[in-house]
């Protein structure tokens, strides 16, 4: 197979696999994830231990509150992919996951929570 065909080819599934997959998910017939009864459960027994993000040895920032959630980990409203809080729970880079080692990582259940209430608008309710 000659460079050109190759380069041709590989072009074409970029090509394909690029515009394939742009559809924006529907959140709408999910039931409610609530902040104070999913959301902060979560984020305070995995993200506010002493040396983290808690009262104590804060590291960088706290959070405790909505506010601090959705100020220091840029959480865009509607959109699970482009909010930090996602990317940082999500992430299979050992040296970027939050929590960091020796805590573990967040269940599947978790992050599924913590993406539909960011996809349903990461309300304070």
């Amino acid at each position: 197979m000659s460079v050109y065909l190759k380069f041709f080819l590989s072009v074409i599934f970029i090509i394909l696999f690029s515009t394939s997959c742009k559809h924006k998910p529907n959140f709408s017939g999910l039931a409610t994830v609530s902040y104070s009864q999913h959301i902060q459960p979560i984020i305070n027994s995995n993200c506010t231990q002493s040396g983290c993000h808690g009262l104590q040895n804060q590291e960088e920032f706290g959070l405790l509150t909505y506010s601090d959630l959705i100020k220091h980990t840029e959480v865009v409203s509607g959109s699970p992919e482009q909010s930090e809080l996602y990317h940082v729970i999500r992430s299979y880079n050992s040296e970027k996951v939050m929590p960091r080692a020796p805590y573990k990582p967040l269940s599947e259940k978790q992050i599924q929570l913590i993406y539909v209430w960011i996809g349903q608008g990461a309300l304070n309710n």
